[in-house]
């Protein structure tokens, strides 16, 4: 590349693109979240490549909850990819990351190959081109989109929207697309990976309107012969886009569920949900991986009223900004913006009115109005921004500005980064939600820190009585604390709620295989298996139990600690380093892991540095699912002998724990 000056905006547009990877070089290593757990971490069906054509055939193999398990092949082969590529033996998050940021690189640049195109064919303006590169800086260094970025199943949005813009850039730079339709092939890609993509027909309808035909919105109604002649040559692209979506209805499974239940209800709180994506637009503050947000309690409510008047405000200024040449990208944009909410902000409702990820692709639309808006603007005030101290003013603005959205998308990284981070924000964000409290319980049940985790569940409960999740937590936890009695009931409850969720057999089946009931342990495990048959943890309970009941293991918890407490005697009167060691052990065994790990300890007193202790100290963190304790017992020990392989062996499963 020379520096000549017709070359600069390449070289600058490189320059945003390396800044934009410093500015997300802190999220390579975030773990995974949320929906990630079963689709990625759980979900054995992306552990073969060669399964790819599979999930073609069979929706269930995206994820390993039933009622998520939709039909988007495309974004399972992306997981199964990815998982390929880490040579790992479970997920990585790592290259998962790598992957979806590199995609996000190439959406921007084909972005910028969009934008530039469109503001071109409206005005000749010399501020085209730098008008683009700022609305692309901008567009990457959003903290809205680190929502998406961060959160790895949510490529599905981001990998669409790369599919819709590379067919717009074929569309429009390469004509010959047109002749067979090529241009189509990134919308099926597109659609395969997430539904979304076959919003692009109606999106080309409006760019043949405003930048073909350069009609109005005024002259398409008065003249609607005119309008409709602009979808024959449509009509296949048309045709396309229903086939692929009356085929996907046809193979998603029976299990899948939306979560929403009141159309219309969701309808009109859609209004008010539109008003927080440009309110976060503007000034992302309020990003949260999962809001409180409820359906409005009436059609009258004040948000349903306010939102609407914040629609109609919008739509008219689309009305009025199609009306000239120059200001169409505006309308354009707007247009955009609603048409890619609609699968998603309709009478299709969804379990959640709103989630702060699905603007990745809508926002486009808004980063075009605002570029034809800034460029229009530059265009009216030439002379006073020829002047120097004007055009240092503008340039400082610009530069603090996209500064300061830079940073809050480092900031967004970092409440990424972990479990705790993630879900501690959305307590303080959106206090209502069960969900929340739950999931970040589970990080402080994790940590040992049994009494703030027992608060943060009976919070969920009280603000969620029927969500099932949060009483497997609670048997978790009391099982963690010893009071086995009370954890059953949670349990049970759980199945009760909801004997569709595959992990309330899960972990009711764990709960049993560690009180030594082995027989009931195999039925509950083969009433999930035959709900989710990929489901990892399952699998893996399922051939622990086999062994046990093959090798005739089961005994009873009163046996065991009789057995025991005549093995404590003896090592008390006979202290040594072994023989506590193999008192924790027999604890191990009895499943009494609070009992191993003291016992290990009392060893490491005697010894300060025996692998071996901190071999067992670690395992049992790792069934109390104590995950940072975990690692911390397994460095340690390995600090001690790096050459242990099954500290190794333990210390990769309290990674991964941690990791879910």
């Amino acid at each position: 590349m020379s520096f000549r000056p017709k070359n600069a905006p390449n070289l600058i547009l490189f320059i945003i693109a390396l800044i934009t990877t410093l500015v997300y070089s802190n999220h390579f290593n975030n773990s995974f979240h949320f929906d990630d757990a079963h689709t990625i971490v759980n979900n054995l069906s992306i552990r073969d490549i060669h399964n790819i054509p599979v999930f073609f055939t069979d929706g269930r193999t995206m994820s390993s909850l039933p009622s998520n398990q939709d039909y988007r092949p495309g974004l399972t082969t992306l997981n199964a990819i990815d998982f390929y590529l880490s040579g790992k033996t479970t997920p990585d998050p790592f290259v998962f990351h790598v992957s979806v940021f590199a995609s996000f690189i190439l959406l921007g640049l084909l972005f910028y190959i969009l934008l530039l195109n469109i503001l071109t064919v409206t005005a000749n303006s010399v501020y085209n081109k730098w008008t683009a590169l700022f609305i692309t800086a901008w567009f990457w260094l959003h903290p809205a989109n680190a929502e998406t970025i961060n959160y790895i199943i949510a490529r599905g949005d981001s990998f669409s929207t790369l599919c819709i813009i590379l067919a717009f850039v074929l569309y429009i730079k390469l004509p010959n697309t047109r002749i067979y339709y090529l241009y189509m092939l990134p919308v099926i890609i597109g659609f395969f990976v997430k539904e979304p993509a076959i919003m692009f027909v109606p999106l080309l309808f409006c760019y043949k309107l405003f930048f073909e035909q350069e009609m109005s919105l005024r002259m398409a109604i008065s003249k609607p012969a005119r309008s409709l002649k602009l979808l024959i040559p449509l009509g296949i692209p048309f045709l396309i886009v229903i086939g692929l979506f009356v085929f996907s209805r046809k193979m998603a499974p029976d299990t899948w569920v939306p979560g929403g239940y009141d159309k219309w209800r969701y309808l009109f709180t859609q209004p008010a949900v539109i008003f927080h994506y440009c309110n976060n637009f503007l000034l992302p503050f309020n990003l949260v991986v999962d809001t409180d947000w409820t359906l409005v309690p009436s059609y009258t409510d004040e948000k349903v009223i306010n939102g609407l008047l914040f629609v109609i405000v919008l739509l008219v200024i689309t009305y009025l900004a199609a009306a000239q040449k120059k200001w169409r990208p505006v309308a354009f944009g707007i247009l955009w913006f609603f048409i890619a909410l609609a699968p998603t902000s309709s009478i299709f409702p969804f379990a959640e009115v709103l989630n702060d990820h699905r603007t990745f692709f809508p926002y486009l639309g808004l980063f075009i109005a605002v570029a034809a808006t800034g460029r229009n603007l530059l265009d009216r005030y030439t002379p006073r921004i020829q002047k120097p101290m004007n055009k240092s003013v503008l340039l400082v603005t610009a530069f603090l500005l996209l500064t300061a959205y830079a940073y809050g998308t480092y900031k967004r990284n970092e409440v990424w980064h972990t479990e705790e981070t993630l879900w501690k924000d959305a307590t303080i964000k959106a206090p209502a939600n069960a969900r929340a409290w739950m999931n970040y319980g589970n990080t402080q049940m994790a940590k040992g820190n049994f009494a703030e985790a027992e608060k943060c569940f009976e919070k969920a409960i009280t603000l969620s009585p029927y969500y099932a999740y949060v009483y497997v937590n609670m048997g978790v936890l009391k099982a963690a604390q010893g009071d086995r009695a009370a954890a059953e009931p949670y349990f049970k409850k759980a199945l009760e709620l909801d004997p569709g969720n595959p992990e309330c057999y899960a972990f009711y089946a764990e709960y049993l295989i560690q009180g030594g009931r082995n027989t009931e342990a195999g039925q509950v495990l083969e009433k999930g298996l035959a709900i989710s048959p990929a489901h990892e943890k399952m699998n893996q309970l399922m051939q622990q139990n086999q062994k046990a009941l093959n090798a005739g293991t089961t005994i009873t918890i009163a046996q065991s600690d009789e057995r025991l407490a005549q093995i404590a005697k003896w090592t008390t009167a006979h202290p040594s380093p072994e023989n506590y060691l193999t008192l924790s052990l027999e604890y191990y065994s009895a499943r009494q892991f609070e009992n191993c790990i003291r016992a290990a300890q009392q060893a490491l007193q005697l010894r300060p540095c025996y692998d071996l202790a901190y071999n067992n100290i670690c395992a049992a963190y790792n069934q109390l699912q104590q995950w940072d304790n975990a690692v911390d017992a397994g460095k340690k020990g390995l600090e001690c002998n790096p050459g242990n392989p099954n500290l190794k062996a333990n210390l990769e499963e309290s990674y991964k724990g941690r990791q879910q």
